[in-house]
């Protein structure tokens, strides 16, 4: 017998923002949350006054915030939840040495989990900011038996962090492994040997028989991941890349647009999103199988943050994210090759400056 669980996307931050807001609302039990960026501004001092509301209802709320993310929530507002009685955590590095510089700046929680009264579940990638609320995303909902695998990760998190491991020891009982058919979760933890998110990219160009839709806000792929691609698009794979033009981040912009014209020249349909910022990431394969989650397609998130994402094969749910996709390509502008070809010398001295800087930060070979 399949396991059930009923599973909603959102296309846009401000409707995911909704739909935890409303969740959060009704909990009755318990509130557990990673999460890479939380900003005490007017929408996430919403959100701190519900998960307050709820702690008098006696609901056990925890919370854990990247340190460097959310390095804008000030200590005042986590004092204050902490006194609410808010169980809050901050996950950093706790040393800082030259010899360990990089990973004392590199290493975060880049996952964006909720679970609420451990039965439904929220992952994807939306962060809390206000101006964040009119970025395109994906964010996904789930309920029933699935999320206890997203229990067990934030236990672990929560430990990793300098939680008590008594206040979470009856969410270590449940495994990663899913009792679903149709979906997987795909965890990247900090210190990792293995690479989940990274593989499964790479799996989509070599399982791929039709079309790859790749989705990403920020672009730097590795060796492997540009082999696979090529392979595929010698296989007469259709690959569409939609990327946002200008991204939040203005040197990893300019390190993508790096790649453009190599891209292209490989016949990669390139999707330039100009009208809001496009923040969603993952990967449709045919209308076989999806991933989404928290794994930008660049070293940061492939190699060292500690990532959640969720794949599933439920061929509704393909078709359904999979429209998204369509409908956020037909309002991009597809790449220009003689236009880009045309671009100012400053313009090509800043891609070239930012790729070189991008390599040499996360070395890049």
């Amino acid at each position: 017998m399949k396991q059930q669980s009923s599973i909603s996307i959102y296309d846009n931050t401000k409707h995911a923002w909704d739909a935890m807001f409303l969740a959060i609302s009704q909990a009755k039990k318990s509130i557990y949350w990673e999460v890479y960026m939380f900003v005490d501004d007017v929408v996430g001092t919403r959100f701190f006054d519900v998960l307050k509301q709820k702690v008098k209802e006696g609901v056990d709320v925890k919370l854990i915030v990247d340190f460097w993310g959310s390095f804008s929530l000030s200590q005042k507002s986590i004092e204050n939840l902490r006194n609410a009685g808010i169980d809050i955590l901050l996950f950093r590095q706790k040393k800082f040495s030259l010899s360990h510089f990089r990973a004392w700046w590199m290493d975060r929680t880049h996952r964006k989990v909720l679970i609420i009264d451990e039965h439904i579940g929220f992952i994807g990638g939306v962060n809390i900011q206000k101006d964040m609320g009119h970025w395109q995303d994906i964010h996904i909902r789930l309920r029933g038996k699935v999320v206890r695998s997203l229990l067990r990760s934030f236990a672990r998190t929560y430990m990793m962090c300098g939680g008590d491991k008594k206040q979470v020891k009856h969410l270590l009982k449940y495994k990663y492994r899913v009792e679903h058919s149709g979906i997987d979760f795909v965890y990247d933890h900090y210190g990792r040997k293995k690479f989940g998110a990274r593989d499964w990219y790479i799996q989509a160009f070599k399982k791929a028989r039709e079309r790859v839709v790749l989705f990403s806000p920020y672009y730097f792929p590795d060796k492997q991941l540009l082999r696979a691609m090529w392979d595929a698009r010698k296989r007469g794979v259709r690959i569409d890349l939609v990327i946002p033009f200008r991204s939040d981040l203005r040197l990893v912009t300019y390190a993508a647009y790096a790649w453009f014209s190599l891209l292209h020249t490989k016949g990669v349909q390139i999707h330039l999103m100009k009208k809001n910022m496009m923040h969603g990431k993952g990967v449709i394969v045919d209308d076989e199988w999806a991933m989404v989650g928290s794994s930008n397609v660049e070293h940061g998130s492939l190699y060292h943050n500690q990532e959640a994402n969720i794949r599933f094969r439920d061929k509704r749910m393909v078709k359904k994210l999979k429209r998204i996709l369509d409908r956020w390509i037909l309002d991009a502008d597809l790449f220009d090759a003689p236009r880009w070809g045309r671009r100012g010398r400053w313009q090509r001295i800043k891609e070239f400056f930012s790729h070189a800087m991008y390599k040499f930060w996360f070395k890049v070979k």
